[in-house]
């Protein structure tokens, strides 16, 4: 793979040579039939190179569904499947579609949050995959669906660079028609069944996880910990003082009686599973009833 020379003129404009414009004609012909994705992913690899890509769709009320993912299977050390068990609620591009954000195209580098690249989400997911980048074409459906295009850098190679950036974007207006296009003609295929019980189990989790440990206050703090925020961006999304957030945390480690994040995120997924959609029954209290589970110290009494 070559980083410094993405197939781009100067200023990140794509070059107008044979290669793009066999690849804009394969991807043209292929609206509406199978091998869409695959040609769009092509397509935007021919002004991005990239090591992995894929296609994936969003929805407010299901889990993600998978479209295709091209990758090195020697560089996998996860199963292929870990990311939609749940993980996927902490991705920071899952949570920009939660707040409806808008089609474009979205570098991981410019918004995720500070502490991301240290946080125990990225160490378990993104390094375990071989990941040290992403870049992300989000095609808006509506309010409450997306379709991404996702193009991945391994660790073996430098980070997308802006050039990759400006590239892939001036492609956004192609890609977004043609995705809109294929997805007209395909769509009463494209939409997963309802009542998807792994999504459930994930929001319950979301909804419930140490409710009879921590407080409301202790369980934000909490969240904002798994999806990689320093204590600092934390303090300002809950207009509260560093030092106050930093008592938090300590009293979550000492509630939950775990000492580090990897604790923490390990915990967070172990009870997914023993989630009660409906319910407001804390699945760390199911999880740890295990007869082979750690127990967990009882609350301290409210004053």
């Amino acid at each position: 793979m070559t980083t410094t020379d993405p197939r781009t003129s100067p200023g990140g404009r794509p070059a107008l040579d044979g290669t793009l414009a066999e690849a804009l004609g394969r991807a043209v012909a292929s609206i509406g039939k199978a091998g869409f994705f695959q040609h769009t992913l092509d397509l935007l690899g021919t002004v991005c190179p990239m090591d992995a890509d894929g296609a994936m769709m969003f929805f407010r009320d299901q889990r993600p569904l998978q479209l295709l993912h091209r990758f090195d299977p020697a560089e996998r050390r996860l199963p292929e499947d870990f990311y939609l068990s749940g993980p996927y609620a902490l991705d920071p591009i899952y949570h920009l579609f939660l707040r409806g954000a808008p089609d474009g195209v979205y570098w991981l580098r410019e918004f995720a949050p500070d502490d991301f690249f240290e946080s125990e989400f990225y160490r378990m997911f993104y390094s375990q995959i071989g990941l040290s980048d992403d870049i992300f074409v989000m095609w808006r459906i509506d309010e409450d669906t997306a379709l991404l295009f996702f193009l991945e850098r391994s660790v073996r190679h430098p980070s997308f660079g802006p050039e990759d950036l400006a590239a892939v974007r001036l492609l956004l207006p192609f890609t977004v028609a043609a995705s809109a296009g294929h997805h007209a003609i395909t769509k009463p295929a494209s939409r997963p069944e309802a009542h998807d019980p792994t999504h459930r189990k994930v929001q319950s989790t979301i909804e419930n996880f140490a409710r009879s440990l921590l407080t409301q206050r202790e369980r934000e703090v909490l969240f904002y910990m798994l999806r990689g925020y320093s204590s600092g961006m934390t303090a300002r999304r809950l207009s509260a003082t560093e030092g106050t957030i930093k008592i938090h945390r300590k009293n979550i480690h000492r509630k939950l009686d775990i000492s580090s994040q990897a604790e923490l995120f390990s915990l967070f997924i172990s009870c997914i599973p023993f989630a009660s959609p409906n319910e407001r029954t804390d699945p760390l209290e199911v999880y740890q009833r295990r007869p082979s589970a750690r127990r967990i110290p009882e609350p301290a009494p409210s004053t």
